[in-house]
């Protein structure tokens, strides 16, 4: 491909038939990272999409450093998103709610055990990757807040994070073996 930079101008100048150019050099490693975070094919391919659309919406704003990283960076963010809105730690509140059936109090049960175990785990790990976990899914915090408050870089948080929830799912299996 010739220079990615000089492929930029093209576009932001009206010539978006050389966006292909991008879609066709770099699909494949955008649809691998948007499928590793998202862990399926069909979210995979939709995120992928959406990366490519928003990197050409904001191919204005590239500074023409490393495009390859800017438009993984820009995966990533998506596939990141997606995960946290489709799986946000939800929490049981100690009280039980009114019980209508054997089901409802079978599902309360195993809700409140896994939130016992999660409590457990977040104990287990190290404190600055509990700290983070919990500052951003309990407490509802951004990144950047948190980076603010510790006094690290927002990479540094999202890297805690990603770590985190590794531990936490390794660990989560172990007790399920």
């Amino acid at each position: 491909m010739e220079n990615e930079y000089d492929v930029v101008r093209q576009i932001v100048d009206s010539k978006s038939e050389a966006f292909e150019q991008i879609v066709f050099e770099y699909q494949n490693l955008v649809f691998t990272i948007c499928l590793n975070i998202a862990g399926s094919s069909a979210d995979a391919e939709n995120l992928a999409q959406e990366t490519f659309l928003s990197a050409y919406r904001s191919l204005q704003s590239f500074n023409g450093a490393n495009f390859k990283s800017w438009l993984c960076r820009i995966a990533v963010n998506k596939s990141i998103d997606f995960k946290r809105k489709q799986s946000k730690i939800l929490f049981v509140d100690d009280a039980l709610p009114e019980l209508h059936s054997q089901d409802d109090a079978q599902k309360i049960l195993e809700q409140k055990e896994e939130k016992e175990k999660l409590t457990q785990i977040l104990k287990d790990i190290p404190d600055k990757y509990s700290f983070v976990v919990k500052a951003f899914y309990y407490d509802g915090l951004k990144v950047k807040e948190i980076a603010r408050q510790i006094k690290k870089s927002e990479r540094t948080v999202e890297t805690r994070l990603y770590r985190a929830k590794r531990l936490i799912k390794r660990r989560w299996g172990e007790d399920d073996a």
